[in-house]
């Protein structure tokens, strides 16, 4: 595995073990294996560009104290809870350019149709993970469109156009990152192919 993923990897862990919960520590801070499994089923499937890119940027914030984890779960709130995020969390947050949020909804738009169609062929999976849109939120139940979008604001401008980037060299190649992320995560889970977990009916949700 490329070293860059693994210190990713590392430092999201230790910054995820900061993140203070409403309710309490969650289970999942409890979880390295499938932390490890999900964030690395992501990575292995940026570019190398990407990669570059996310180390220089998650050290630096590392460095000076930002925990991007805790960032990003508290941006999911301004869409789950709002009234909550501007009453207790906005004013804590670095500001999001605004040049930023068209790049982040072109990056949401197309990951989450690549979603909608592996749905459709492995509902088995898809009906035991996160719901995809937004409008399916429930209480400590996030959407996968919620999620990415709650991460992708802690990007910086530079990386969102690098995922840009790599989304239209695989839409030029006819492949989903989405399917791509799958197949890895099934690997790491011992399956040998997407068909064989679908066929088992099992899913872990992300992280």
């Amino acid at each position: 595995m490329n070293e860059k993923i693994q210190k990713i990897i590392d430092i999201e862990w230790e910054m995820f073990q900061q993140v203070d919960n409403i309710g309490g520590r969650a289970d999942c801070q409890d979880d390295k294996e499938t932390f490890y499994i999900m964030r690395r089923s992501q990575y292995e499937n940026w570019s190398q560009e990407m990669i570059g890119i996310y180390f220089d940027y998650l050290s630096r914030c590392a460095t000076d104290g930002r925990n991007l984890v805790t960032e990003k779960y508290a941006r999911m709130m301004a869409y789950t809870d709002p009234q909550y995020y501007d009453k207790y969390l906005r004013d804590h947050l670095p500001a999001v350019p605004l040049s930023n949020y068209p790049l982040i909804g072109r990056i949401v738009d197309q990951m989450m149709t690549w979603e909608e169609a592996l749905a459709a062929r492995y509902p088995h999976l898809a009906g035991s993970s996160r719901p995809i849109r937004s409008d399916q939120d429930k209480y400590g139940f996030t959407s996968m469109e919620t999620y990415a979008r709650g991460e992708l604001e802690t990007y910086p401008r530079e990386l969102l156009l690098a995922y840009l980037c790599h989304i239209d060299v695989l839409l030029a190649r006819g492949q989903s990152m989405s399917e791509n992320i799958l197949s890895t995560m099934t690997g790491l889970y011992g399956y040998d192919s997407i068909e064989e977990t679908e066929k088992a009916g099992r899913w872990t949700e992300n992280m």
